[in-house]
């Protein structure tokens, strides 16, 4: 357990940074100021995070280092299900749904949960799978974070992998040793460096090419990685096949030395680095208002003008994020009806054959009898577009991926033309925030039935002998399964298509939203007071304080 007084200054820092930040309206450090309490209050415990491409062999890898087969490895990628393996006394596997409480599964059904073949786009609305096992005793205090591939033909899985980066608390960056370092796994590697200090390159499928082209590969793959991020990495080449034992014996030699074995020190150093990032980010912002502040009046005046003219023109910018984000709806809506009405052949079939297997219990008068249609009925079709309705995220999420990148990308144009006039005004490059753009999982459906029959029938039961019309009523009963599946499929194909709307539509106010507080942050900072009297002198301080909190976490 890491005590308070080693976690005093970087909670501390953190605090105080949350503090300038709110002073200033600095908003987009949010994200790395929950993932810093988040593991200031984990109790000590390391997420050591296995990034990569996929099929870089990264649930191959934890299989070795278990001794077991229990992370799944498919041809398919994993779903955007981030699973955690660590020490426990007892085999123990418990998921954590988006919504409800956690609950516990049988190991051998991971699968289920946390595959793309099991679990496809994450349909059981999965959020995290925590797995205990006693084969980890040698690195208590630490938790292995297989998190989904990167690169993958499921966009979803890229996105979370991306998402869970800023709770890294330390690194293996899985690359194929057949495949030599990607830009993609360039661009990985420099943002892992951004979020941890301790990291490696894990040099999976080793086994592929001889001792002398091994050597080469890891002397290219240290080069490539060092020009790229400025650090030096350690490698370390790894293969499951037997013959290698050596190799896995040197991983987990570094695991248990670099951060199990000094769990209490990598802690540290890990909290450190994420504190200084935030003091870093919270520098970047002050620093805008501070050269702005001591700029030339005509160089301040004309970014205000530039920032003017942003502003007034700030209404066909979020009148392109609606038009795009209903043109998206509109082919949303399409798709879903075309998509689940093409369930309906099959959703009526099964009900008609259900419904001849339980006609012939329901005795009594009409009314009685169509009772027990209508209620069996409501369950029936309940069950059936339950079951159909599992695949409308699936069905919709290609549609909602895009409304994400397309809403991005033109947050990301609009911050670059700020950006360009900031830096014409005061020769500095300014990044701005980032946007995270996030998409809910829709709702489910509300399945609703008409009455089996037009009139009250129940009325005038007695005069109605059943024994006669009972083959009549029947087949009646059995022409609305069509009716009422194509009534229900509708209805589903609409719900899926309403929510995913509200979703997109969503994402346009928090773009909407993203944008008005970044340039209004902007305008704050630059504005023609940023350079007067204790606003000045407010950002100066802050700037200092920094300064002191940088010098105390370190």
């Amino acid at each position: 357990m890491i005590t308070d007084d080693a976690k005093g200054p970087v909670a501390t820092g953190v605090d105080r940074v949350g503090a300038i930040c709110r002073r200033f309206g600095i908003d987009s450090l949010a994200p790395q100021l929950a993932a810093c309490g988040e593991l200031l209050g984990g109790g000590g415990v390391v997420d050591v995070a296995v990034l990569g491409q996929f099929k870089a062999g990264k649930s191959s890898f934890l299989n070795g280092l278990i001794g077991a087969a229990v992370v799944p490895v498919d041809v398919l990628p994993s779903t955007a299900v981030v699973t955690r393996l660590g020490y426990g006394p007892r085999e123990r596997v418990l998921v954590h749904g988006l919504a409800g409480e956690p609950f516990e599964i049988p190991l051998s059904r991971l699968a289920e949960y946390v595959t793309e073949r099991g679990n496809p786009a994450n349909e059981k609305r999965v959020s995290l799978v925590d797995v205990e096992l006693p084969a980890l005793s040698a690195f208590e205090g630490i938790r292995f974070v297989d998190t989904p591939g990167l690169g993958s033909v499921f966009a979803h899985n890229t996105r979370v992998s991306m998402d869970w980066m800023p709770r890294v608390g330390a690194a293996l960056v899985a690359v194929s040793v057949n495949h030599p370092l990607s830009e993609d796994d360039l661009l990985l590697l420099n943002d892992v460096s951004s979020h941890t200090p301790e990291a490696a390159i894990l040099l999976t499928k080793a086994d592929l090419v001889s001792e002398e082209e091994l050597a080469s590969v890891i002397e290219f793959t240290r080069g490539q990685a060092t020009s790229r991020t400025g650090k030096e990495w350690r490698i370390l080449p790894v293969s499951n096949r037997p013959g290698f034992e050596e190799m896995r014996g040197e991983v987990r030699e570094y695991l248990r030395e670099r951060i199990a074995g000094r769990r209490e020190e990598a802690f540290g150093e890990i909290a450190r680095h994420k504190a200084l990032g935030l003091v870093t980010g919270c520098r970047g912002y002050l620093l805008l208002a501070e050269r702005a502040a001591g700029a030339a009046d005509a160089a301040r005046s004309d970014l205000v003008a530039a920032l003017a003219r942003e502003r007034s023109g700030f209404g066909s910018v979020k009148g392109e994020i609606r038009l795009l984000c209903n043109h998206l709806k509109a082919e949303a809506r399409t798709a879903a009806d075309e998509r689940f009405h093409a369930y309906h052949g099959e959703a009526a079939g099964r009900v008609t054959a259900n419904l001849r297997e339980a006609m012939p219990g329901w005795k009594g008068n009409l009314a009685r009898v169509t009772r027990d249609f209508e209620g069996w009925l409501s369950d029936a079709m309940m069950e059936e577009m339950g079951a159909v309705s599992l695949h409308g995220e699936g069905h919709l999420a290609g549609f909602l991926f895009r409304a994400q990148t397309s809403v991005s990308r033109s947050v990301r144009a609009f911050q670059d033309r700020l950006a360009g006039e900031i830096e014409r005004a005061l020769g500095i490059r300014f990044e701005g925030a980032r946007f995270d753009a996030q998409v809910e999982e829709p709702s489910h459906p509300d399945v609703r039935l008409s009455p089996a029959f037009d009139t009250y029938f129940e009325l005038l039961w007695p005069l109605i002998p059943m024994t006669v019309f009972r083959p009549l009523v029947h087949r009646h009963f059995l022409r609305r399964i069509p009716w009422e599946t194509e009534k229900n499929l509708s209805r589903v194909a609409a719900q899926w298509a309403d929510a995913a709307g509200v979703v997109i539509d969503g994402l346009a106010r928090d773009a909407s939203g993203f944008l008005e507080r970044e340039l209004a942050t902007v305008e704050g900072l630059v504005g023609e007071g940023g350079g007067s009297g204790s606003r000045r002198e407010g950002i100066l301080a802050a700037l200092s304080e920094l300064s002191s909190l940088e010098s105390a976490i370190s």
